[in-house]
Order: C-alpha cells, then sequence, then structure tokens
C-alpha cells in the first residue's frame, strides 16, 4: 500500500508510462522482459517468494514501463496465493490506475479468486467491468465472460437477470443464449421493474421481451403475453417483434387434436408412464386448455406390430401432431411407414434416426448430442490434438464415435482412441501405452540427442515427456472417470482438459472428491435441480399428484415436447405443411430441459449447459 501511495493515483489527465498505450487503444498487455521473467520464476518453477520479491525490487527501482506492470503483476501473484492483502492492494490499484492497459486483467484474477471464495456477486461485478473496459482483449472476454455466466446461474434471479441482460450486449456470440436464459428468469414483476426504469429499451430489451412473451405463450400466460405485447408497440412501434407478438396477443386459440403414443405396458412401462406424467403436468400447467383433446395410445415394449398400430390408430383419429414413440426400434420402424404431413416428435434417445423422414423429429438429451456439443466447444477453447476414451459398451463407442467425427470435422485432430473394459477398474497399462503411442518423435530425437550427450559428460539426465495432446474427452460413467482421472495424474498425464457428458453424473463422479478433476467441463440440464419459477412450479405440481419421488429427465422432455405441440397447433392454428415449418423455426422453444431448435433434418439441437468441479462440488462453468 505505501509503494502505491508513493506512486500516487494516476488520472486521465496525470502523465504516465502508460499514456502512449492508452491513447492508441491497444489492448494487448504491456510484457517487460524483467517481469515475464518474474512470473516465470512463480507459475513454471513455483518460487512464489522469490518472484515477489524480484517484483517488489522493480516496483522500488520506479523505472516505466516495468513500474506500473510490477505493481499489477505482483498483485496476480498475491491473489493465486490467497494474500490477505491482496484484495485491498488490488483495489487501490485499480483508483490508481483506472485506464492501464492491464487493469480488465486484474478484474479477470479478481474474478477468479471470488469464484474460488464462492462469492458470485463479486465475480459478476469484476466480470462486467472488465467487459466495459476498452482494454479489453479477446482472450480476457471470452474468460471473465465463462467466470459472469457461470456465476449468474448461481446466483439469484434478480441479480441474474440484469448482469446478463447487460452483459449482452458487450459479447455479442453470447447475447441470443444469455437473453433467452435472462427472458427464462425473470418474472412478470422483474420485468416491469426493468421496464419501468428504462433497461429495456434497446435492442437487447427487445430482444429480451419477445423471449419472455414467447416463453409465456406456451405456457398459456396470455395476460403476460398482452402486457408484454404492449410494451414492444410502445417503444419499438415498428419492428417485427411488435408485430409478432401483437399476434400473440389476440390470443384467438384453435381446436387441435394431439396424439401420444407411448409403452404403457410392458418391460418399459416405468418409462412410458414417467413419459405420460409429464405430458398431463403440461397440459395442468396451462390456463386455458379449452379446445384441445389428447388421444393416447399404448405402442407396448415387446414388438414393432403395436407401435404401428399405436400409430395408425392415432391417424385414424385425425390428430394434428404425435408425441412419441419413445422406444428407438419403434420410431425406426415407422419412419418408413408414417405418411400424410402429421408430424412426430419422437423421444427417442437414438438421435441417428433424424434424417430417416421429413416427418420424423427427434428430441433427446442423448450422450451422442452432447458429444457433438462438447466437441464444439473443445474446439472453441482451442484445444488442438484430443484423445477420445471410451468403454467397450456400444453407446459408449457411438458417443466417442460422435465427438471424435464432430471434432474432426472442426478441424481437431484426434491423436488417439482408448477403448477399455466396461467393468474394469485399473487403467494404468492402458495409459501407459497412451503415453507412448502420442508421444512428440521430433522431441523424442532431441532427447536421444541430449541423452547421448549426457552419457558422454558421465552425468545423469531425468528425462520427463511432456503429453502430446491437449485434452481428453472420455465417454465414460462417472465411476470410471474418476478412477481413471486419477491414475491419468499417476502416469504424468497433467494439465490437460477432461470432457465429457452427462453420463457422468451416475452418483459416483466425487467418490475422490474430485481431486484430480479441476480441469474438467461436462455437458447436462440443469433439469430437474434448477431454480426456475417454471421448473419450481413443475416439481411442485409433480410432487402433489406423484409424491416425493422426484421427476426424471424424461418427464421434463415429454412435458416440453407436450408445450411445443399445443403452442403450434392449439395457440398459432398449424397444420400440414404450416406445421412441419413451424417446428423447425430457428428461433427454437424454450423448456425445462432447454432450449431446442429442430435442425430441417429433424434432430432437436440443445443448448446444454456446462458444468465443473469446484473444490467437491458440481457447479455451473458457463
Amino acid at each position: 500500500m505505501l509503494l502505491l501511495a508513493a506512486c500516487g493515483p494516476k488520472t486521465a489527465e496525470s502523465p504516465g508510462a502508460y499514456e502512449g498505450a492508452r491513447k492508441a487503444a491497444v489492448a494487448k498487455a504491456p510484457t517487460s522482459p524483467a517481469v515475464t521473467a518474474m512470473m516465470r520464476l512463480a507459475f513454471e518453477d513455483g518460487k512464489i517468494d522469490e518472484a515477489l520479491a524480484g517484483l517488489d525490487k522493480l516496483i522500488e527501482i520506479g523505472q516505466p514501463p516495468d513500474l506500473e506492470e510490477a505493481l499489477f503483476r505482483r498483485i496476480q501473484i498475491m491473489l493465486y496465493i490467497d494474500d490477505d492483502r491482496a484484495i485491498p492492494q488490488a483495489n487501490a490499484l485499480l483508483y490508481a490506475y483506472p485506464d492501464y492497459p492491464l487493469v480488465p486483467y486484474l478484474h479477470l484474477w479478481m474474478a477468479q479468486w471470488a469464484e474460488t471464495h464462492q462469492f458470485d456477486a463479486r465475480v459478476l461485478h469484476h466480470a462486467l467491468t472488465a467487459l466495459q473496459h476498452r482494454y479489453i482483449s479477446d482472450d480476457v472476454r471470452l474468460r471473465v465472460a465463462a467466470l459472469g455466466a457461470a456465476a449468474a446461474r448461481r446466483s439469484p434471479d434478480w441479480e441474474a437477470v440484469q448482469w446478463l441482460l447487460t452483459a449482452s450486449v458487450l459479447v455479442p456470440d453470447q447475447r441470443e443464449i444469455w437473453l433467452r436464459e435472462a427472458a427464462s428468469r425473470a418474472s412478470m414483476s422483474m420485468l416491469g421493474r426493468l421496464h419501468d426504469a428504462g433497461a429495456l429499451n434497446d435492442d437487447a430489451g427487445r430482444v429480451l421481451m419477445l423471449n419472455a412473451a414467447r416463453g409465456r405463450l406456451i405456457t398459456g400466460d396470455m395476460p403476460a403475453v398482452r402486457t408484454l405485447a404492449g410494451w414492444l408497440q410502445d417503444s419499438f412501434p415498428r419492428s417485427e417483434e411488435a408485430r409478432t407478438s401483437r399476434g400473440w396477443a389476440a390470443g384467438e386459440t384453435h381446436l387441435a387434436n394431439i396424439g401420444v403414443m407411448l409403452p404403457l405396458s410392458g418391460e418399459y412401462a416405468a418409462f412410458g408412464r414417467q413419459a405420460l406424467h409429464g405430458v398431463r403436468l403440461a397440459l395442468d400447467a396451462l390456463e386455458d386448455k379449452q379446445g384441445i383433446t389428447l388421444h393416447i395410445a399404448d405402442t407396448a415394449s415387446d414388438g414393432n406390430q403395436a407401435c404401428v398400430q399405436a400409430y395408425q390408430t392415432l391417424m385414424d383419429q385425425h390428430v394434428d401432431l404425435i408425441v412419441g414413440p419413445l422406444l428407438g426400434d419403434c420410431a425406426d420402424t415407422l419412419a418408413s411407414r408414417l405418411h400424410g404431413t402429421v408430424p412426430v416428435i419422437s423421444l427417442s434417445s437414438r438421435s441417428s434416426l433424424a434424417n430417416h423422414s421429413p416427418l420424423l423429429f427427434v428430441h433427446t438429451l442423448s450422450p451422442v448430442l452432447q458429444a457433438r456439443f462438447m466437441a464444439d466447444y473443445a474446439a472453441r477453447a482451442d484445444d488442438k490434438r484430443m484423445v477420445v476414451v471410451s468403454t467397450d459398451a456400444p453407446s459408449s463407442q457411438a458417443e466417442a464415435n460422435a465427438f471424435a467425427d464432430e471434432f474432426s470435422s472442426l478441424g481437431g485432430e484426434v491423436a488417439d482412441r482408448l477403448i477399455l473394459l466396461h467393468d474394469s477398474i485399473d487403467f494404468r497399462n492402458e495409459l501407459r501405452a497412451l503415453r507412448m503411442r502420442t508421444d512428440d518423435e521430433s522431441l523424442l530425437a532431441e532427447l536421444d540427442e541430449d541423452m547421448a550427450l549426457s552419457a558422454q559428460a558421465d552425468t545423469d539426465l531425468e528425462i520427463v515427456m511432456p503429453v502430446n495432446f491437449d485434452a481428453a474427452f472420455l465417454a465414460l460413467p462417472g465411476r470410471q472417470v474418476a478412477l481413471l482421472a486419477g491414475q491419468l495424474a499417476y502416469v504424468g498425464v497433467k494439465d490437460v482438459h477432461l470432457y465429457g457428458s452427462s453420463r457422468w453424473q451416475d452418483g459416483f463422479l466425487l467418490s475422490d472428491k474430485g481431486r484430480y478433476l479441476q480441469q474438467t467441463r461436462f455437458s447436462d440440464v440443469s433439469f430437474p435441480n434448477g431454480a426456475s419459477a417454471e421448473l419450481s412450479r413443475f416439481k411442485l405440481a409433480w410432487r402433489d399428484v406423484w409424491g416425493i419421488e422426484p421427476p426424471g429427465k424424461l418427464a421434463g422432455l415429454a412435458y416440453d415436447s407436450m408445450l411445443i405441440a399445443v403452442l403450434l397447433t392449439h395457440r398459432m392454428g398449424l397444420s400440414g405443411h404450416g406445421l412441419l415449418a413451424g417446428l423447425r423455426d430457428r428461433a427454437g422453444y424454450p423448456g425445462l430441459t432447454g432450449h431446442v431448435r429442430f435442425a430441417p433434418d429433424g434432430l432437436g439441437s440443445k443448448d446444454f449447459e456446462i458444468y465443473r468441479i469446484r473444490r467437491d462440488e458440481i457447479v455451473p462453468a458457463g
């Protein structure tokens, strides 16, 4: 603090070594060779005390440009080691140098510190402040955006919605997702507060209000739809959003015949009943269900004949749309028999069924779909070389294949494939072989030469080969992920990202308290553990009708599918080719299990959530 006071506060009018960089608006952080050497000493050699002493010396000498950079980098190390003096000194530094190019980095470091201490409000503050700084780099923007989005997921609705609304303007590539999330979490009273405060009078507010109106339309909350349409009309009278919402607010409903085909008898009857519970709760949640007729057919569980018969029964009843079937074999059998213009929304986990018929839509949370999602996530994280690990189980290999194909199509390289026995627990031999197969041959040649020289010099040379891949995708259950992570460390595979899907969520992922899982990221949906108002209503209704046993994801998927069916048929009056086009609307549909868009081939893509391990708990990762 004395060092900072001696430097004195530097405002925009004060002369300083960084003034030229400020005027040039260069976002790249300064890199003094002397300071860089101290940072390497701290983070590569682990000599924290020596690095801090060296930075203190640079600060004492007080010669720019080393002085300012040393002040900021000293705080970075102090935050990293959780020094009690770090936060007050960081705040003093922000006051003294409000416009220095390292300010966004300092906010990033402070956000990271706050995240480890579970101070979500501070994470939101520092992430937003960094995003608003004119010197922010693309790297810092991505990192603070992820931190802020994760903290927003864990924050109360009011704080989260305000952050998402403001930050969406600053991070354009996340705007659509963040505004959808804000709309799903904002109550009408909250939206009213934002509207009265003038916070919805820009483009982000316009999109937020339309998303909110769409969500209320799906659940049949017509008073809310009319209110939002009025606000859009007042603020954006000539906009497409105002025109669209006016049509929704008209409130005209249409007769709708909706078919449901599920296995309600036989081996898979329990799953069919769970899906049917979700369908019925969706109807019960509607404000107005006059004119909706539900037709239910049993596909049974033991053959395709019952499946075909159930489909034909529903077609004879002139349904407008069918929710189901659930079983993949049934959907596969029907694909070639679908006729007319009646769409079928299958709940099968077999995503490969997409494109088998222009009438077949697949709404799924399958790990295969998640694997493609995670391949895109890994590519965006700039991981270039990937190891893909699966078991010998067909479902695990299908997930691994989907990830490998998608990652390769995005320009990544699959460095190796490893297939484990589905019931094995000791992978050390396989992992040692993996290390040998993925060695960098050019680096090995250099090391051979070094070893030859060292032999001539009669000295010992310890060779520690770095791994030659950036990350690994683990299509494994959580029990094996926890074991494999520790064994990877045992054979010297460290500092690589580990990616996965909801397959990890088997209850055993944290069996080792997440000790080797701090660099993991995996996909899943928050259902049924989220805290949105609609999900809370769903869980309360579920408990009232079916007791304390929590709903499964299949119930949520059926619930969402039914609300989509009602929206398009009952609310919008679509049928035939118009209904098929409506299902493929690029805007997609919000739901308890995540926003879904049906591609031209009929496959519903999801906005899955990303999770990580923080200490010994699973938390959203943004």
